[in-house]
């Protein structure tokens, strides 16, 4: 979330003194000791090094300004030659420098120092600070002591919150750091901190601590957090926070993050959580979220990313992120990489663990060394050569049959094309050979997987013929169209066929990878696409060609009945119970509408003429405005079954992300819900409700979640952000902290 408005940065509440009258100004000005001038309406010479001036008082030094009332200017000889200059000023004094401006009963400056003591004043500092105290002294040009001193960033005549602390040293366009602090919220004492920098810099970024925040549930109990913000430099930072919940015990988070030349940069994010047990002790838990990308010396790139919790109860009953409760992944990846003229060479070493249904698969490369060349067209023939090669060691581990096994492989893969186009026709026809050497192989007469085997080969050899057209178009004109004013309609076929030779020993092959499943096939793709154009302005004004529409509905027949048992290229890819072959695959549709660039919805679906059964459907809605906005989607999935009336429903659940500003830049609602319609179930709601003023920011967080059981746990969370500084946020979930003061210039 955005960080509150900065706060206005009018004059303080105790203006200066009023224009001097326009005789004064005319007069000459009275230069004392060259650099000082004074003008004044009466001037007397009161002894030796003492003049004192009264009526309007106006005194330039340097880069700064003096005006007031009464003044007295004195020069005192030093043992050195020199002279000492010090200047008393009385009634309604104001001192000006810069952005600074500073009002008081009376200043006693030594101008050859800048140095000075301020009673009972008041005023403003760049870039954004107003400071009230009985005493404030100025120790060089850009360093106030403040005693007594309040503090705050909102202008009105009584601000929404202050803080106000014995003693403080402010530093001009940088930070406010102070000790024993009171925060106020309309006089009412809210915090307090033994220690606390408040930063003023332009971009925000100067360390210190963060604003607490507290919250509740069922689950984690009462929670109070805050922390740490270190601006390490420009493009680096770290954010040390610490929680306390009363059923779970404490939390640390740390994030550390840093930006250099694109695409330079990272994230690491950790959360630790030491939970008391229900046996007394206490348990480690943890969550991470670590994603980078460097670019190292001889243009190497490396990769890691890491997410990762310590289990998916944690996951679920902890992190506060939506996407992040739900995720049944567990990732750990890193890779380096580089390019060739040949093509791209990457070493890869990464653990993926997915969750489902109370089981665990996990599948690794230990290593994987691959090279892939981009479609490279020879300009003479037209040819277009791509290829990929592998060299890998994997590990695959499923806790349903307790298998454990590690095995290498090798795979090469060429690939050639030569696309041919005309106007109304684009044909492209291709050929591929592949060859993969198992470090195991599979006994097909076990029940379960079996990799005992001896070492096996997969070759085969595959081609296919693309066909898109013959295209027909019609220009349909229609003026006064609120829409448009000119239609294009373009239809076509799209045909497909593909011949892959048979693999005699594919039920001996170790299954790693979709690419690992694919059968000899003889298969024909046909479809039917729809694209509608208009007309429309573009962001120039002028009018550009907007495809608002696409409908593609489309079907493959398998001559080769086998093949149908898995084809990775339909959302349900095993057909029909268990796999069963059939020559027809489900009708597959795909609908795109997009009437605007901030409005669109896609609608897709696959209905199995086998069963007659809608097998897969998915809609997904998106209106964006500059109020409000709503993202939904829908996915349902069937599963025919034997031996069972009517079929399994295994996923049916949508999602819904609403945004609104209800007072446009002030009051923001944003909210995240889940549902469940095969259970019946609103499996988590989360809220965000967000007030901001001028200076500053009242957010509360509420999040409803149903872990089954008729047990439904409420959690709310509420923290405030200042001008020029953020709340402590969260760390649990894989969204950015709401703290202001965080981003990168």
């Amino acid at each position: 979330p955005p960080p509150p408005p900065a706060a206005a940065q009018p004059e303080p509440s105790a203006s200066p003194a009023p224009a001097p009258p326009a005789e004064a100004e005319a007069g000459a000005c009275n230069p004392l000791d060259g650099d000082i001038c004074i003008t004044a309406a009466k001037q007397e010479t009161v002894g030796e090094g003492h003049t004192q001036f009264t009526g309007f008082v106006d005194v330039r030094f340097g880069d700064a300004r003096l005006q007031a009332d009464d003044l007295d200017f004195h020069v005192t000889p030093k043992p050195d030659g020199t002279s000492a200059r010090r200047i008393e000023a009385k009634g309604s004094v104001v001192f000006l420098r810069g952005e600074e401006r500073l009002t008081g009963d009376r200043l006693e400056m030594d101008l050859d120092s800048g140095v000075g003591v301020f009673n009972n004043a008041m005023g403003y500092a760049q870039p954004g600070i107003f400071v009230e105290a009985p005493k404030i002294e100025r120790i060089s040009a850009d360093t106030y002591r403040i005693h007594g001193g309040r503090f705050t960033s909102c202008s009105q005549p009584n601000p929404r919150w202050r803080f106000g602390s014995r003693s403080a040293t402010l530093k001009v366009d940088d930070k406010v750091k102070a000790k024993h602090v009171i925060f106020r919220v309309h006089e009412v004492p809210v915090f307090y901190f033994p220690y606390f920098i408040y930063p003023i810099q332009q971009d925000q970024r100067s360390s210190g601590f963060l604003l607490p925040h507290y919250g509740s549930d069922e689950v984690r109990g009462r929670n109070v957090g805050g922390a740490f913000f270190w601006a390490m430099g420009r493009s680096l930072d770290q954010t040390f926070a610490v929680d306390y919940y009363s059923k779970w015990g404490w939390g640390f988070g740390h994030d550390f993050r840093y930006r250099r030349k694109s695409p330079s940069g990272g994230d690491f994010r950790s959360f630790f959580n030491r939970r008391v047990s229900e046996g007394g002790g206490s348990v480690w838990e943890h969550d991470l979220n670590w994603n980078a990308q460097q670019v190292l010396p001889g243009r190497l790139r490396a990769r890691v990313r890491v997410q990762d919790s310590s289990t998916q109860e944690f996951r679920r009953r902890f992190l506060d992120d939506p996407d992040a409760m739900f995720n049944r992944r567990r990732i750990r990846s890193f890779s380096l990489q580089r390019g060739f003229a040949l093509g791209d060479v990457q070493l890869l070493a990464d653990s993926n663990e997915t969750f489902y249904a109370g089981q665990e698969q996990i599948l690794q490369h230990l290593p994987s060394l691959s090279m892939s060349g981009a479609p490279r067209k020879h300009k003479a023939t037209g040819l277009v050569l791509q290829y990929s090669a592998q060299a890998e060691r994997l590990a695959r581990f499923s806790s349903d049959d307790e298998s454990h096994v590690s095995y290498s492989r090798y795979d090469l893969n060429p690939r050639l094309s030569r696309p041919l186009s005309a106007a109304f026709l684009q044909v492209t026809p291709q050929i591929q050979a592949r060859y993969t050497r198992y470090g195991v192989s599979n006994d097909p007469e076990t029940e379960a997987e079996d990799f005992s085997g001896p070492p096996v080969d997969r070759r085969y050899l595959e081609g296919s013929l693309s066909v898109r057209g013959p295209l027909f178009s019609r220009i349909f004109v229609t003026p006064g169209n609120g829409y448009s004013e000119r239609f294009k309609h373009v239809v076509g076929p799209q045909v497909t066929w593909t011949y892959r030779s048979r693999i005699d020993n594919y039920e001996a092959l170790p299954r790693f990878g979709y690419d690992d499943r694919f059968p000899g096939t003889n298969q024909i793709y046909y479809a039917l696409e729809q694209r509608f154009y208009a007309k429309r302005p573009g962001r120039s004004g002028k009018l550009e060609t907007w495809e608002f529409l696409n409908w593609t509905i489309g079907q493959t027949y398998y001559v080769d009945v086998a093949a149908s048992a898995y084809d990775p290229g339909y959302v349900s890819a095993i057909f029909g119970p268990e796999g069963e072959p059939a020559h027809y695959s489900p009708i597959q549709t795909r609908l795109r509408l997009a009437p605007a660039s901030r409005l669109n919805a896609n609608f897709n679906l696959e209905y199995d003429v086998n069963y007659r059964l809608v097998k897969s459907l998915g809609l997904s809605v998106r209106a964006e405005s500059e109020r409000a906005g709503i993202t939904a989607n829908w996915s349902r999935y069937k599963t025919p079954q034997q031996n069972q009336v009517g079929p399994v429903l295994p996923h049916d659940s949508v999602r819904g992300d609403l945004r609104l500003s209800l007072i446009p830049k002030h009051l923001t609602v944003n909210g995240t819900a889940y549902y469940d319609f095969d259970r019946k179930q609103l499996a988590t709601l989360v809220a965000r409700g967000r007030y901001d003023v001028q200076c500053c920011g009242l957010i509360v967080d509420v999040a409803r979640r149903d872990f089954g059981g008729g047990q439904i746990v409420w959690s709310k969370t509420f923290s405030i952000e200042l001008a020029n500084i953020g709340s402590s946020g969260s760390f649990l979930g894989t969204q950015p902290m709401p703290g202001a003061g965080r981003g990168f210039p």
